[in-house]
This record gives C-alpha cells, structure tokens and sequence, in this order.
C-alpha cells in the first residue's frame, strides 16, 4: 500500500480548503494551535474511514437531503467562525504558550473535527479516494484495508499539514508585536471562512 501512502501525500499537497484553514489558523494563532488544529481534521478522516467502513457515507452522498443538510451544518459554521475572526481587535489575537492552554487546545481540536465531519466533500473524498484502492485478490478482508487506507491517509495529512503549521507558525513569531500584521491575519482568516463557506456549495 505504499502507493496508495504516496498519493495520500500528493492530495494533502494540493491546495485545498483543509490545508488553506490550517494555514489561516497557524498564522493567526501559531504553529501550537495549528497542530490542534490537525489532530481535530486528523480525528475526523479517522470517523469518515469508520463511516466508510460500515456503509454510512455511501448512504449520505446518495441521499440529496442528508447532502444539503452537512452542507448548511458546515457552511453555518464556517460563517461563524468568520464572524469571530472579523470581531477580533488587533492586539487580542496573539495567542503564546501561555494562553493556548487545555480549554483552547480542546476548542481548536474540536474545530478540526466539526471541520471535517461537516465538509460534505470529504465524504464524496473518501468515496472516491479509498475503496478503489482495496485489493479484493487480499488475504485482508476490504474493510480491513480500509481501515489501514485510511490511517496511512492520516499520517500524510498530519506530515504535510504538520510543516504547514510550522512555517506558518514562524511567520506568526515575526508579527506578535505588530497589531496591524495581527489584524491582517484575522481578517485573512475571515476571509479564509467566507471563502470556505461559499465553496461548500460549488460541487
């Protein structure tokens, strides 16, 4: 399945909305926040594979109510998280080691996840992605290799995502001092979730 590791990281490589919100978000709050912000997106691929695995997806993406549904649940959410960023002062954004603590860890990591399972495209994603990628001559049984598929999917998100996050983080260190940088990069971020939002609907 080295294959199929290989393209998992040229997909996390192409631009795309998840890595464009881990950028967003490193560089407004550093490299700390961006990786929990991984852990949560990473968590979510983890709860599509099991969706996957036991059929729920394929129910999902043929079902246009359930499908427009995730995707008013996702683009609400992507407006509010706009809204915050738009609402945010310059000076009050710089997050240190200090304030990202556990409650804000677990706020971002949960970002991640509600990112995830509410992008309906990543479901169409993992429909597309990983089944064609089972071997039925395997020993393993399909949804075993789906299984595995999909943490080797993990692992290339977290790879790339992870360096995303840390050269936007170290842009970040350079522009603690400078609210005006602060605010550009709320105002980024807010754009990010517009930007975001209006592409749910663009399938």
């Amino acid at each position: 399945m080295l294959e199929f590791f290989v393209a998992a990281l040229v997909v996390a490589l192409a631009p795309g909305p998840d890595n464009l919100f881990v950028l967003a978000q490193s560089a407004t709050y550093g490299a700390k926040a961006g990786f929990c912000i991984i852990g949560g997106l990473c968590t979510g691929i983890m709860v599509q594979t099991g969706l996957l695995v036991v059929g729920v997806s394929a129910l999902i993406a043929a079902s246009p109510v359930a499908f427009f549904v995730i995707q008013c649940l996702g683009a609400s959410y992507l407006l509010f998280l706009a809204y915050k960023s738009f609402q945010v002062r310059a000076g009050v954004v710089a997050l240190d080691e200090r304030r990202v603590g556990v409650v804000s860890a677990r706020r971002l990591y949960l970002r991640g996840i509600i990112m995830n399972l509410t992008n309906p495209k990543a479901i169409l994603f993992a429909l597309s992605f990983i089944p064609p990628a089972v071997k039925m001559d395997s020993p393993l049984s399909p949804s075993v290799q789906m299984a595995i598929l999909g943490s080797e999917f993990v692992v290339a998100t977290f790879i790339v995502f992870g360096t995303v996050a840390l050269l936007a983080g170290a842009v970040k260190k350079f522009m603690l001092n400078s609210p005006k940088a602060n605010r550009n990069l709320n105002w980024f971020s807010g754009a990010v979730f517009l930007f975001m939002a209006v592409a749910l609907f663009a399938l």
